[in-house]
């Protein structure tokens, strides 16, 4: 289509989300067979790790950008495995804490070997200069994103039952 083509934001857009989707495609493949982790796996044990060793499934699904849904149905996976356990909160009875144990600590060094292998095939004609330019747009491109789902989140919310007054719609 001749806009699309002449549209270089929209084009640099759609190439940014297709090599995304790529690169996550290829991790994903690669982690399988050599180690067979998935990619959402091994961020769900990395990030909990990064954060102290605990984390609440809803935690856990705003930082790996999932459905809190679909991070229990992962997090018993884990806890199968062995690789983590969940409790009860002291604070408050209805969260529950997913904790990595020391099989789920172990398995991460050879995780993290495996992607920082898959980041050097990735970027392997990049030198470090054009490491840095892509980190600052990437995290241009972030706050972007974050700025738009906040907005997307305020005008997405359900309206109240009850009107200014107080008085019922």
């Amino acid at each position: 289509m001749v806009i699309y083509q002449a549209d270089n934001v929209l084009r640099s857009y759609m190439t940014f989300v297709r090599y995304a989707e790529k690169t996550v495609k290829y991790a994903d493949a690669r982690l399988r067979q050599e180690t067979g982790f998935s990619f959402i796996k091994y961020r769900v044990l990395h990030t909990i790790a990064a954060n102290g060793g605990m984390m609440t499934p809803s935690e856990i699904a705003n930082r790996t950008l999932r459905r809190r849904n679909d991070i229990t149905i992962l997090v018993r996976r884990l806890v199968r495995d062995g690789l983590v356990v969940t409790e009860g909160s002291d604070r408050d009875k209805r969260c529950v804490n997913v904790t990595l144990t020391d099989k789920g600590r172990g398995m991460l060094p050879q995780l993290i070997s495996v992607v920082k292998e898959i980041a050097d095939q990735v970027m392997l004609s990049m030198t470090e200069a054009d490491a840095v330019v892509l980190e600052k747009l990437m995290g241009v491109l972030g706050q972007n994103a974050d700025d738009g789902l906040e907005h997307v989140s305020r005008v997405c919310q359900p309206k109240s039952a009850l009107d200014s007054q107080g008085r019922r719609n």
